[in-house]
């Protein structure tokens, strides 16, 4: 398929901040437009990127080979499972779905029509994080925290977790390149069953430990991977900043002035590997069955809890 027809389910925030900006660049495909069912949200922004609304999924999904959804978690089954069994290629929104049960379907339903399904984990993406995995060897431990200034609320602590957390959940997944086992689980849930922070700590066969941490009122927004190797430790900041500490000195350095910020965060790359995959037949390296994986993994942090 040399240029596919690409279509969007959805219109919310992030559609509009982080795959609208890179999908009507068309620049291996042709972006047919969009649906979403609030009629005058969908006129609005398809009349502003001046791409073609329709009034239903049906319409759109005869239009197009593959699909970018970006509707709430509630209704990605139902959307992902018509989309897949009409023959079209998915990229959908973290978590893959509401519950594993439904993740498990979808992940079956692709396999079934043999198509691809693609989970925008977009931190598998990001420039920086891709060149400290490559360049950690002989790495001893790893540690991920992705902290809030104050966002505290107003949801229940699970609800942040499969909202929030599990990022950095399958950051560590996908660093580990291995199985994780839990060792260590604390969280801190206020009186309004809110979450106030999560650490947790697992373990690989091979004998590597990770940390994931998350505190919603750490008064900074910082976001920081940290690798510890033989010889040096890696580190990166809010995905713009790398740092390597050796022999007593830390070299640093930012990201390119002409990178955008879409491209720093992973999204730009996420979505032209999403779009070679169609185009390539090939199967996207963060598929169905490891986003439902990480949502698999998440599940268990939260079911510890709750047996407290």
């Amino acid at each position: 398929m040399s240029k596919p027809r690409i279509g969007m389910i959805g219109l919310g925030s992030i559609a509009q901040k982080a795959y609208l900006p890179t999908l009507t660049k068309e620049t291996d495909w042709t972006f047919v437009g969009a649906f979403t069912p609030n009629v005058n949200k969908r006129k609005q922004i398809c009349e502003q990127y001046r791409i073609q609304d329709f009034a239903n999924l049906q319409a759109l999904a005869s239009e197009c080979d593959a699909a970018f959804v970006h509707s709430s978690t509630a209704t990605h089954y139902e959307i992902v499972s018509e989309l897949l069994k009409k023959g079209i290629d998915v990229y959908v929104d973290k978590p893959l779905a509401a519950t594993t049960e439904q993740a498990e379907k979808l992940v079956e339903m692709s396999e079934k029509y043999n198509r691809k399904l693609m989970v925008g984990f977009n931190r598998r993406f990001v420039p920086m994080y891709v060149t400290a995995k490559e360049q950690a060897n002989d790495t001893s431990w790893i540690r991920i925290e992705k902290h809030r200034t104050n966002k505290v609320g107003p949801y229940k602590y699970d609800f942040t977790m499969l909202d929030d957390y599990l990022h950095i959940v399958d950051t560590a997944r996908w660093l580990a390149n291995d199985d994780l086992n839990i060792v260590h689980n604390m969280m801190q849930i206020n009186e309004k069953n809110e979450l106030l922070y999560g650490h947790h700590t697992y373990t690989t066969a091979n004998g590597l430990l990770l940390s994931t941490a998350m505190h919603r009122h750490a008064g900074t927004n910082l976001e920081q991977i940290e690798l510890v190797t033989a010889g040096k430790i890696i580190r990166v900041k809010n995905m713009n900043t790398f740092e390597i500490e050796q022999e007593n000195s830390v070299s640093q350095s930012g990201s390119p002035s002409w990178e955008t910020t879409l491209k720093q965060r992973g999204f730009e790359d996420a979505v032209h590997h999403f779009i070679q995959c169609v185009q390539g037949d090939t199967q996207p390296i963060v598929d169905g069955l490891e986003g439902l994986k990480s949502q698999q993994m998440l599940q268990s942090l939260l079911q510890a809890v709750s047996k407290n």
